[in-house]
């Protein structure tokens, strides 16, 4: 919704409430709007954008919210952390957003059961050795909550990302080895090994 001048950003704010009438506007790390860059006057357009977002939520309410009945939902997300300073500094936005939902990180068997769920949306399958239970411990032994904290659910689509690779590793390996007996939607346990030791850090 920022751009380089006021009347852009006004224009792109805009037009980014239009697409959402009668819907949900999901801003996600919203703090980001009240970041200051170096290089631009990102502050005082990114104040251009929050003041034209409260114009249209006052609008919307002005009347109890008969005015504007597609008025869109406004939801703002991000760590919690970040968030709080973000809010604590922007008194507009948070006088009109006085419901905060704060949801738990994922746990370990979590992550994995998200991973397996992805895996068969995609067509794969886990080898009969590699049970939810064991990417779960190995999620927990190779990574630290602080890192899983910051990847939080695409860390199963990583882990998901870098299988695939390590599956065609193998098909490729095969090929040189003349073995016809790769599965090309199989995930091993050595695939899962190998994505946490090389990627997750």
């Amino acid at each position: 919704m920022v751009a380089r001048d006021k009347r852009t950003t006004i224009s792109k704010t805009r037009e980014v409430l239009d697409e959402a009438r009668g819907g949900i506007l999901f801003i996600d790390e919203a703090y980001t709007l009240g970041m200051v860059s170096r290089r631009s006057n990102r502050a005082d357009t990114a104040q251009d954008a929050i003041a034209e977002l409260v114009a249209s939520m006052d609008e919307s309410s002005r009347t109890g919210g008969a005015s504007d009945e597609n008025a869109p939902l406004i939801i703002l997300a991000g760590f919690p952390m970040e968030m709080q300073s973000f809010l604590v500094n922007q008194p507009e936005l948070r006088t009109r957003f006085p419901l905060t939902f704060e949801f738990p990180d994922y746990s370990c068997l979590e992550l994995a059961q998200i991973f397996a769920d992805l895996s068969h949306a995609k067509g794969f399958d886990l080898d009969s050795n590699l049970s939810i239970s064991d990417i779960a411990k190995l999620l927990d032994k190779e990574t630290t909550a602080s890192w899983r904290t910051e990847h939080n659910g695409r860390l199963s689509e990583m882990l998901l990302t870098g299988a695939r690779t390590e599956v065609r590793k193998r098909m490729r390996a095969a090929q040189f080895e003349d073995v016809d007996d790769v599965d090309p939607q199989l995930i091993m346990r050595e695939d899962i090994e190998n994505v946490m030791h090389e990627d997750f850090k």
